[in-house]
C-alpha cells in the first residue's frame, strides 16, 4: 500500500486508501514514526478512501493517539469512510477521529 503524505510545516497528513489491514498498519507504523522523529507536532491519518479497518491498524492508531496526546501534540483519524467510521465506533474509539 502506499501511503501518500502531505507535509506543511510541523503537521503531517498521511492518505490511505483500500484495505488497512496487517501489513498496511505496518506501514502506517513507519510513517507515523518517521514523522515524529521528523518532529511533527500532529499527525492527520486521511482515512476518506479506505474500505476496512483491522485490529492491527487501530492499535496503531490507539497507541499514537494517547502517546502523542501525552505530549500535548495532535495525531487524529480525519474523514473517515463509513465502513472505517463504523468500526472505530464499534470498537469504542471514536475519540481518534477529528471532530
Amino acid at each position: 500500500m502506499d501511503i501518500k503524505k502531505n507535509i506543511t510545516g510541523d503537521s503531517w497528513e498521511l492518505l490511505m486508501a483500500g484495505r488497512v489491514d496487517g501489513p498496511a498498519a505496518n506501514q502506517l507504523e513507519v510513517e507515523v514514526l518517521a514523522a515524529i522523529r521528523a518532529g511533527a507536532k500532529a499527525i492527520y491519518v486521511n482515512l476518506a478512501d479506505a474500505t476496512f479497518l483491522c485490529s492491527a491498524g487501530i492499535r496503531v492508531l490507539l497507541q499514537y493517539h494517547r502517546q502523542m496526546k501525552g505530549k500535548s501534540l495532535v495525531f487524529l483519524v480525519t474523514r473517515p469512510s463509513t465502513e472505517v467510521a463504523a468500526t472505530l465506533e464499534m470498537t469504542g474509539f471514536p475519540e481518534l477521529v477529528e471532530k
